[in-house]
């Protein structure tokens, strides 16, 4: 948490009292990552969305209750708790879900959507989810230990796909990622007949 400004971590805290629970995650408890990642839960999701906190490098998301999904897997069980009470998550449930009918999606996502966030969160999306079930959800938590992980497969995680919230090009992302999707999928469709999905 050294990384953390504590003004930031203050103001999340002073705006959101409500919260029943605030966590950060992500490379900024490692100092790895550019960004603050902060989730917010709550009862009653605020009507209006609160000015920006900490500049552009805090990325602030508030939700009702997490989804059983890797993403809320990687928030609860690798974040650190800064307010309110801990919440639990079912890791296998969480797999099992997104091995389910998630990949197919992401890959349709990533062949056809026009949207650059979309085409980029659906393949950095993939290649969590694999290393994840290849590494393990702590030492697959961050970009940078994604990427090792992956890279230990024969995969290469493209940079490009770093910063989704900043993507370049879709014809850059298609470009660099197509293969890398490629290899992905074949490994996640592997593990989805052994889990008997």
């Amino acid at each position: 948490m050294d990384c953390i400004p504590k003004d930031i971590i203050n103001e999340v805290i002073n705006r959101f009292r409500s919260a029943y629970a605030i966590y950060v995650y992500g490379g900024s408890l490692d100092c790895s990552g550019g960004d603050v990642d902060i989730a917010v839960f709550m009862e009653e999701l605020p009507k209006e969305i609160p000015p920006r906190i900490g500049g552009d490098n805090v990325d602030l998301q508030v939700f009702r209750r997490p989804r059983n999904t890797l993403f809320f897997v990687y928030v609860i069980k690798t974040g650190r708790l800064i307010y309110g009470n801990p919440i639990d998550i079912d890791v296998d449930s969480a797999i099992r879900n997104e091995l389910g009918g998630m990949i197919d999606e992401r890959e349709f996502l990533f062949l056809n959507s026009d949207d650059e966030v979309m085409v980029c969160k659906s393949l950095k999306e993939l290649m969590f989810l694999l290393a994840a079930i290849k590494c393990g959800i702590y030492e697959s938590s961050n970009w940078y230990r994604m990427t090792r992980c992956l890279s230990n497969l024969g995969i290469n995680a493209p940079v490009e796909f770093k910063h989704c919230l900043r993507p370049p090009s879709i014809e850059v992302l298609r470009g660099v990622g197509e293969p890398v999707l490629s290899k992905v999928m074949q490994e996640l469709r592997i593990i989805r007949q052994s889990y008997g999905i």
